[in-house]
């Protein structure tokens, strides 16, 4: 099974427009996972906009016809350059995650809860929520996460009760796992918050691996 992320905008961006006539836009390029897929591109363009499909503007995911759809880069870019799309109507991905088909695959674990499904119609706002994220930097590296955060708790499932979560809650899940206590809130044998140590976690993976600067968190 193939999947890719799309909360995780890196330092580099794809460049569309015109420069030298100042018409350019940079799009970010986010982290989509570790592999890339044999004899394609490594870059993966998605949009989730009803004029775009309705223009016939890529195809699909699986059988979400008003859902997400992916189309080539020389597809976006034409559209952008005849003023059918926007630079800000996608979102760019470079690399994909993989799960094997045996053992711990994607339908298990969601069956597990390490996953959740996003209702088809909570998955429009949780697009238009990340493309506010800009191309990382040292300076919006906090914000960038906080929009992360804003996706993740627009897209949780509606049997969750908001009262029930706090509102720094991240997508971090598993930390804290088989302690048997009754506070499954915090961390085992300490005060400190399981939300706030994802966050932290969180914060430090992103400063590290996608910025190169592991000492600003």
């Amino acid at each position: 099974t193939l999947g890719c992320m799309l909360n995780h905008p890196a330092t580099k961006g794809y460049e569309v427009g015109d420069s030298k006539k100042g018409t350019s836009s940079i799009i970010p390029v986010r982290y989509g996972g570790d592999y890339a897929i044999k004899g394609q591109s490594p870059l993966m363009w998605i949009h989730c906009n009803q004029q775009l499909r309705d223009s016939g503007l890529g195809e699909p995911f699986g059988d979400q016809s008003k859902g997400i759809y992916k189309c080539s880069q020389e597809e976006a870019t034409e559209a952008i350059s005849y003023n059918i799309a926007k630079p800000e109507d996608f979102l760019i991905m470079s690399g994909v995650c993989v799960w094997p088909k045996i053992g711990s695959n994607l339908a298990n674990e969601v069956k597990r809860g390490v996953f959740e499904v996003v209702e088809q119609s909570k998955v429009e706002e949780v697009f238009r929520t990340l493309q506010k994220q800009e191309m990382l930097t040292e300076e919006n590296l906090t914000e960038n996460l906080a929009v992360t955060n804003e996706a993740w708790q627009k897209a949780a499932s509606s049997k969750s009760s908001p009262d029930e979560k706090e509102p720094d809650e991240t997508l971090t899940l598993g930390i804290g796992e088989g302690f048997d206590e009754d506070d499954d809130t915090v961390v085992f044998n300490s005060d400190k918050k399981v939300s706030q140590l994802a966050n932290d976690a969180l914060k430090k993976w992103v400063a590290t691996f996608l910025l190169g600067s592991p000492t600003l968190a």
